[in-house]
């Protein structure tokens, strides 16, 4: 597996500088809670922070904590793990290949078991935390990432087995722990009970981020296109690119190949004992489950 390297950055990303990157080695090493920092992910966060030192030390913090305080989403990232390979057969993850014209990459996702049952959120959350990380790692920095969800088959039956606590874990994850800057999502094929999933969300969701959220309907089916070109997108949705299995396969084949990587990554974590002050729970970091218990989903 070739992953990008660190070199090749200075040259994309002229606002990249030996400066910062010195300065935020020495913060990290004066912060005793957190792990080492490899030069890859300081440059994916200074890159998705638009080179701002203080957004980036924050976002450093945030993404070690929510590793940590998320275990059922970032251990056992393995694809040689039945509930992960169930995961990856239940739900097809496609990185597209190419970017828009703005130089965004696109991951696709659509399902391709539809049963209820077979849907299970944290490990749909972990799979697609380790399509993103292969993507990042293989890639380097890019314009921005678009999501696309292909929502054809999704039930209500689905929506019982969200669960508050772990869609904002979710939702922390997009805009708090991503070390690449989340350009869009996008919902095609969009059912007509979305307004009950976004207000399980909206509490804990960020301007920021429902500000990037796009639903198109199965009526609209061709206003995705005015956001990502035909070239890229699977011929099955009426672009011209390649079938979604062909897409899913070499997806999933690149994520395996990396199984390595994502084992070794699991001892990059924060050490509450160490943390200056207070050590921070899974409570402190996500609040109170039960607080949310009593949402409205009308």
């Amino acid at each position: 597996m070739n992953f990008f390297n660190v070199p090749d950055e200075f040259k994309k990303n002229p606002e990249l500088n030996e400066e910062d990157l010195n300065h935020l080695r020495e913060w990290i090493s004066k912060q005793p809670h957190l792990p080492i920092v490899t030069d890859e992910l300081l440059v994916l966060f200074l890159h998705s922070c638009f080179y701002r030192l203080e957004p980036t030390k924050v976002t450093i913090e945030s993404y070690f904590t929510l590793r940590t305080h998320s275990p059922e989403l970032f251990t056992k990232r393995d694809t040689d793990v039945k509930s992960v390979l169930e995961a990856f057969k239940t739900i097809s993850f496609s990185a597209l290949p190419g970017s828009t014209p703005d130089g965004c990459k696109v991951i696709f996702i659509y399902a391709k078991r539809v049963e209820a049952e077979l849907f299970v959120l944290s490990d749909f959350i972990k799979a697609l935390s380790m399509v993103i990380d292969m993507l990042l790692m293989t890639s380097g920095t890019f314009n921005g990432l678009i999501i696309i969800y292909d929502m054809k088959g999704f039930s209500l039956s689905h929506v019982g087995r969200l669960g508050i606590n772990m869609m904002k874990k979710y939702v922390y994850f997009l805009q708090d722990g991503l070390p690449a800057r989340l350009q869009a999502i996008h919902t095609i094929n969009t059912v007509p009970f979305i307004d009950m999933i976004t207000s399980m969300t909206k509490p804990f969701m960020k301007k920021e981020l429902s500000d990037k959220l796009y639903y198109h309907s199965a009526a609209d089916s061709e206003t995705i296109f005015d956001y990502i070109p035909k070239e890229i997108m699977p011929i099955e949705i009426g672009g011209s690119g390649q079938t979604l299995q062909n897409l899913s396969d070499d997806t999933f084949e690149k994520v395996k190949a990396m199984r390595k990587w994502f084992l070794e990554e699991e001892n990059y974590r924060v050490d509450e004992q160490k943390r200056p002050g207070k050590p921070k729970t899974e409570s402190d970091y996500f609040g109170v489950e039960g607080s949310f218990k009593t949402l409205n989903l009308d």
